[in-house]
């Protein structure tokens, strides 16, 4: 895999998952990554019962993944007011 850079316009909380948007720098095109806070073993328990492929899984023994997210101290972080209109 290449590593990634990319530009974050956006980070939307649902509770269990965070969805970071933004541009991948190299390319100029959308990326979204999405955490999701719930165990390993319910996502792959989803997975399965949904009859989804396996997915391919990486060994990822050097990888190191920091996502320091600091809230605008203007804002309180939840105000949907910051969020241009869906489209």
């Amino acid at each position: 895999m290449e590593p990634i850079r990319v530009r974050v316009s956006r980070i939307m909380d649902f509770g269990t998952t965070v969805s970071i948007v933004g541009v991948d720098l190299e390319s100029n095109k959308p990326v979204v990554v999405h955490v999701d806070h719930r165990p390993f073993q319910a996502i792959r328990d989803t997975w399965k019962a949904a009859h989804f492929p396996q997915p391919i899984e990486f060994d990822a023994e050097f990888l190191t993944l920091n996502l320091e997210i600091d809230i605008d101290e203007d804002t309180d972080g939840s105000s949907e007011s910051a969020l241009p209109p869906a489209a």
